[in-house]
């Protein structure tokens, strides 16, 4: 019997030792095509920037939030790593309990997306997404279930298409357009800039421009969005996001930037 044991406990480590070098082989293959297929000259105000964020359900304090951009080697290249993570305040959760985690790897030349990770554990429903992009050959493949399907050229995941949105001009009255890959489909998302003027956030005034980005936001990472999302960023060249908000069935929800970090 403990033979038994040690030998399935063997097959097991070895099958998860196997599952894991397929794969890093995978990702390498793909990436390898996929490397520095643009060049994006345009300023990077967000290397190596932490943003922290508080957030709401009304005047109520729910949750906290992060967003993390910084660089990088993978597999020799130099890439993007955005990270972010919500989470709900410990007073909320026997409500509505949040662990949401993405990690988005974005060619450092080009700014596309490579790579895409989802952890999502929000009110007892789980989900995960591992997605490899090959944009030399125009498909996205997700390592968890072995399914695939087309791509454009250079799509941005739902975390990198915000970062990208920073390196425009943004003007009052224009619309932008940005492929999106989210949930296994890609969107042509369509953000219009709606006005700009001075908004407070946490006691602190900034003059911003009011964009709404239209896509699936049912897959927005901070928050779970019900209707329109609307974005504050900063009019200066760091186009920082310092408010996000959108409505719930029962009010609105919105995150306001507490603190903002750029790393040496």
């Amino acid at each position: 019997m403990v033979f038994k044991k040690i030998f399935f406990i063997t097959i097991f480590l070895v099958s998860l030792s196997l599952f894991s070098t397929e794969f890093t082989f995978i990702e390498t293959l793909i990436f390898s095509s996929s490397w520095s297929l643009r060049e994006v000259s345009k300023s990077r105000p967000f290397n190596n920037e932490l943003l922290k964020y508080k957030i709401f359900w009304e005047i109520v304090p729910v949750g906290s939030a992060f967003m993390e951009c910084s660089t990088e080697v993978v597999n020799n290249k130099k890439v993007y790593h955005i990270v972010t993570q919500s989470m709900s305040n410990p007073s909320f959760d026997l409500i509505y309990k949040v662990r949401n985690r993405t990690d988005s790897y974005v060619d450092y030349e080009g700014f596309y997306s490579l790579k895409f990770l989802k952890d999502q554990n929000e009110a007892g429903y789980k989900s995960k997404d591992y997605i490899i992009f090959d944009h030399k050959n125009n498909l996205w493949f997700s390592l968890l279930d072995d399914t695939t399907g087309f791509i454009p050229t250079f799509v941005q995941d739902v975390v990198s298409s915000l970062y990208y949105l920073r390196l425009e001009e943004l003007e009052v009255g224009k619309k932008y357009q940005i492929n999106v890959w989210t949930g296994k489909i890609v969107y042509p998302m369509e953000v219009f800039v709606f006005e700009r003027k001075r908004v407070t956030v946490n006691n602190k005034i900034y003059s911003c421009f009011k964009v709404e980005p239209k896509v699936d936001i049912k897959s927005f990472p901070l928050f779970k969005p019900r209707g329109r999302l609307f974005v504050w960023l900063t009019d200066d060249e760091y186009k920082i996001p310092v408010r996000l908000e959108t409505k719930i069935f029962i009010g609105r929800v919105y995150a306001e930037l507490i603190e903002y970090l750029q790393k040496e």
